[in-house]
């Protein structure tokens, strides 16, 4: 708590010289003994774009003229460059006789009156002084309002500016790289029919002669000699159609796997599957693909038939409630149910791809011999920027691939060409605008650019665990400290916690952290506890990691009651 004390009685007796009126002479003379401010923070701070603070003002009985208006305008006064100030807005007060609309301060009883003072913030202000330009003026014969005269002085009411938000978070956005999809093994598959007459499991010579017969045994011996390859077993599924007896139908489809077994085993003897094994499945009616071959065809009453199959569950009541429409089931006999007569053939291969040192190798000799995702994967393979780069502008260059842009985009971000980095991932986002990736790349570029609202666009939009994290930069820009710590981690966090109030939970987050702002943040917070010891004793520790921190001691608002301890000017410089 302050009291106006800066304006000395010479300075109002020069001040009184200006006007006649008795409304000045006591207003000054009363102001300079009795109001008092106080601040709140202690320090103005940074929050945001604008260093901010609530500002009370208490006026005690009997010292705000009934007659009287005073205009308060709070400045910041650089104590960095010299003669630089930065003004908010005004707060006008009245007294009870000013027929006017602004707050009325009491004659008899006195007032108060909580000023919020928000005032553009840049590096010159960092350190400075918080003070009030005041200004009266009062009324005249009851009438007519003169101009403001100041006061002679300005009116102390705080240090400036806590830039902790500004100086110590650590603002690099975390960069995405987009995935690949390169999976180790891969499987291939080929299927076949075998198609059966009405009520029949008698599987007839011309279906093993099938094209599509022929081409599963080809897939098989395709397959068959590669070490890397491995043929599974045959698959064989029996259906029956819907139509008829439940229990007849399920008997009918396990008795068409069986013989479709037997008859391709045959079929395949001596040749590269005639041994292997083959995994039988009774499907019993196949009324799923009943269901798609309607909703796929031009059937007059499918949307009849659809709504039946939705209604229904029982396989009879299908059955019959189907049967009624003798038009339409004379059409399902002819299309749809004789396909599905059936035993549905299926073999999968699986394929081992190449090793990591089998990858490395073609890296280093033959990149080009190597598919997207491949190259793609490569890549993570290694942790210098130089391969990785290589890995990412090949696949850039054969593929013209938008994830492999965004990643060579990132690798040149890392490695500290920005301009390039941009450029990539622009090219990337002209391919692929929907990739999470990219999406948040692109706000992480508008963030470090400072613009907040564009950045915080692209992360919203952006699905990817990056993007979370950057929309926590995004709110602690902003001033959102609560918001800012829910998304953020690490030192980031602890500081987020400290400008949120919370010291013991800042104070308990950096304890065992060893990086240069952990320790100018327990610089911090032993200042603010009086603990010199700590306060000296850590700051040094930021020194020595980082000599940058002594000249941003040397200008800390926080450390202002440390402004002359010899320890602390020694190493603040």
């Amino acid at each position: 708590m302050r009291r106006f004390l800066s304006i000395s009685v010479a300075a109002l007796v020069m001040a009184l010289g200006l006007s006649s009126c008795n409304c000045y002479n006591k207003m000054m003379k009363k102001a300079a003994s009795g109001i008092t401010v106080n601040c709140t923070p202690e320090y103005v701070t940074l929050v945001g774009d604008n260093a901010v603070a609530d500002v009370n003002v208490t006026f005690p009985a009997k010292v705000f003229h009934k007659q009287g208006v005073l205009k308060l305008t709070p400045v910041l006064e650089s104590q960095i460059v010299s003669g630089k100030t930065a003004a908010g807005e005004p707060t006008i007060l009245q007294g009870e006789k000013v027929q006017d609309n602004y707050k009325v301060i009491s004659y008899k009883n006195g007032g108060s009156v909580t000023i919020p003072v928000s005032i553009a913030y840049d590096k010159d202000l960092r350190l400075s002084k918080l003070v009030f330009q005041a200004e009266v003026k009062c009324l005249k014969g009851g009438k007519k309002i003169k101009e403001f005269t100041s006061f002679p002085k300005t009116i102390f009411i705080a240090w400036g500016v806590n830039a902790l938000q500004a100086d110590l978070v650590d603002n690099f956005a975390k960069l995405a790289i987009a995935p690949d999809a390169f999976k180790r093994v891969t499987e291939i598959n080929q299927n076949a029919n075998v198609k059966f007459l009405v009520n029949s499991a008698n599987v007839r010579k011309a279906q093993l002669n099938s094209d599509e017969i022929q081409a599963l045994e080809q897939f098989i011996e395709d397959n068959s000699d590669d070490p890397k390859r491995t043929v599974g077993n045959v698959e064989a599924y029996g259906y029956a159609s819907p139509e008829g007896p439940v229990n007849f139908n399920d008997k009918l489809a396990k008795n068409r796997g069986n013989n479709t077994e037997k008859a391709v085993k045959k079929q395949f003897k001596g040749k590269k599957l005639g041994t292997s094994d083959y995994d039988l499945n009774a499907m019993g009616e196949d009324w799923d693909g009943f269901k798609e071959l309607v909703a796929q065809s031009d059937i007059a009453d499918k949307d009849l038939i659809l709504k039946v199959l939705s209604m229904y569950s029982d396989p009879q009541v299908r059955d019959s409630e189907i049967r009624n429409m003798s038009a339409t089931f004379s059409v399902l006999k002819e299309k749809i149910l004789p396909v599905l007569r059936r035993t549905k053939l299926n073999v999968n291969v699986q394929i081992q791809g190449k090793t990591d040192d089998e990858l490395k190798a073609c890296v280093a000799s033959d990149i080009n011999s190597l598919n997207l995702e491949e190259m793609l994967f490569a890549a993570t393979l290694y942790n210098d920027n130089a391969t990785k780069a290589k890995c990412y502008k090949a696949a850039a260059d054969k593929f013209n691939d938008a994830r492999a842009w965004n990643n060579l985009g990132v690798v040149k971000t890392l490695d500290g060409k920005c301009a390039e980095g941009k450029a990539n991932i622009e090219k990337a986002a002209k391919i692929d605008n929907s990739c999470p990736q990219i999406i948040n790349n692109l706000g992480c570029f508008a963030l470090n650019e400072g613009k907040k609202d564009e950045a915080a666009k692209y992360f919203a939009a952006a699905n990817c665990d990056e993007a979370k994290y950057n929309k926590g930069l995004v709110a602690f820009a902003k001033g959102d400290y609560k918001s800012a710590a829910a998304s953020l981690d690490g030192f980031n966090k602890a500081l987020c916690n400290y400008l949120n109030n919370d010291v013991a939970a800042a104070k308990q987050s950096v304890s065992g952290m060893k990086c240069w702002r952990a320790d100018y943040l327990k610089a911090v917070i032993a200042a603010k506890e009086g603990d010199k010891a700590s306060f000296i004793s850590s700051l040094k520790n930021a020194i020595a990691k980082n000599p940058e921190a002594a000249k941003l001691a040397a200008t800390e608002a926080n450390f202002q009651p440390y402004f002359e301890d010899a320890e602390f000017k020694a190493i603040a410089k």
